[in-house]
């Protein structure tokens, strides 16, 4: 530069162009009289997604994380529980059964009583109409005494009507027999069952005269099927009287009770009422004391069903007294 403020050869000014940026660096000029003012640069603008968005984001992931490992964790479980449970046994047939008063209001009529009278003694039974033709099954040892010289049968039925009955037939190892009467009022059999159908658990309602009260309904289940009972023979027989496969109940059974009918859920006969054990039976104790202890049997129907049938037919079957 000159003296009198002329710019030197070979230097010139620059020409200041104004660049496309922002940057301030760029608006710079070294010629310029006034100086640079440090301008702050503005912040970076970051990314418009605000922050509780991505935390509901995050918070929504966690969820939909969680719920899946839920259903899967369910599903796990699921298919141990499926894979150790065990599986259902296979039903049985259905046993629809009616109530007691239905099953009794309908035996009833067809129970009787028995009293007989024989040589010294007199005992009290139950029977039940088996046939049309109005005859009627029972124990072999409530008729045997009967059934001899001097002796007399004499029934009596629900509705208090009396009558005389002879022997038919009976059978001592059995332990059955088959009476009759001339009155021809009381012929509608009781229906019977299946005794080979009867299974263990089943209810059962027996109907007798135990202790020479008529009528009377006790009711329980079968607590046993085949069992092998031997009681003692009528005074006079040599043989003991053995009931094979017999049915046992807890029904309440008792003297008196011998040869009435014990009937299923359907109100068919399925046994013939027989014999107990007391509780005092081997105590010395008299007979006429002996008890229930909720452990009675029964001829099975099927069995007594071809004795009494064979009895109708032959009048005696077998060894008969």
């Amino acid at each position: 530069m000159t003296q009198d403020g002329d710019i030197e050869p070979g230097l010139s000014r620059p020409a200041v162009t104004t660049a496309p940026t922002t940057s301030p660096w760029h608006r710079y000029d070294p010629w310029s009289p006034t100086p640079f003012r440090n301008t702050p640069l503005p912040a970076p603008q970051r990314p418009r997604t605000p922050r509780r968005t991505l935390v509901t984001a995050a918070l929504a992931v966690l969820l939909v994380s969680g719920a899946t490992g839920l259903a899967v964790g369910a599903l796990l479980e699921h298919e141990n529980l499926r894979a150790t449970l065990p599986e259902t046994g296979r039903d049985l047939p259905d046993r629809p059964a009616r109530s007691v008063s239905e099953i009794a209001a309908g035996a009833l009529p067809g129970v009787v009583t028995l009293h007989v009278r024989g040589v010294g003694q007199q005992d009290t039974g139950t029977g039940f109409v088996f046939d049309t033709h109005g005859r009627i099954l029972t124990n072999n040892h409530v008729v045997a005494p009967g059934d001899s010289d001097g002796g007399e049968i004499s029934v009596t039925f629900a509705d208090g009507t009396t009558a005389r009955a002879g022997v038919v037939g009976r059978d001592t190892r059995s332990d059955l027999a088959v009476v009759e009467v001339e009155d021809t009022a009381h012929r509608t059999p009781l229906p019977l069952g299946d005794s080979d159908d009867v299974r263990v658990g089943d209810p059962v309602v027996a109907i007798g005269a135990p202790f020479d009260l008529p009528g009377t309904v006790t009711a329980g289940i079968v607590s046993a099927t085949e069992r092998s009972v031997t009681a003692d023979g009528e005074k006079g027989e040599d043989d003991d009287v053995s009931y094979t496969d017999a049915l046992q109940t807890d029904a309440p059974i008792n003297p008196g009770n011998s040869g009435g009918p014990l009937l299923d859920g359907r109100a068919r006969v399925v046994g013939i009422n027989s014999a107990i054990r007391a509780a005092d039976a081997d105590s010395g104790a008299e007979e006429g004391t002996a008890g229930s202890i909720g452990l009675g049997f029964a001829i099975p129907v099927n069995h007594a069903r071809e004795v009494a049938e064979e009895l109708i037919a032959k009048d005696r079957a077998g060894d008969t007294g």
